[in-house]
């Protein structure tokens, strides 16, 4: 989502990726005047668009996860369904972000390791 700053008119003068004081009135990118601003930006960072594909590649793993979590939640899929290569990366990095933020459960891979069918390997 896009969030716009308006001038005294009402006409958009900056975008920003989240909602704060001075960036209020929610945008669509394809907006002509919003599409200009996105590309001026990109013109004038010093980030390459690799740099910026590889930051979008890292949050949309994240929103990945949490999608997959929440279809299993929701008993929409089952997590034993995905293929055993994803089931293993997407414990890894469950249990890595756990550690990351303190909160992980210790038993989390030995737990989850013997439900792998008997596969003995990493999950990592």
């Amino acid at each position: 989502m896009l969030y716009a700053k308006l001038n005294k008119e009402g006409h958009i003068i900056d975008v920003a990726t989240s909602q704060s004081d001075e960036f209020t009135q929610l945008v669509a990118p394809n907006d002509p005047v919003v599409a200009a601003l996105l590309e001026e930006k990109l013109k004038s960072s010093e980030a390459s668009t690799e740099d910026i594909l590889k930051n979008s590649d890292n949050e949309m793993m994240r929103i990945l996860e949490d999608l997959i979590d929440l279809l299993s939640a929701k008993r929409l899929i089952q997590f034993t369904e995905l293929p055993l290569a994803a089931q293993k990366k997407l414990l890894s990095r469950k249990w890595i972000r756990g550690v990351h933020s303190n909160n992980y459960d210790e038993h989390l891979i030995l737990e989850d390791s013997h439900k792998m069918n008997g596969h003995e390997d990493s999950l990592i």
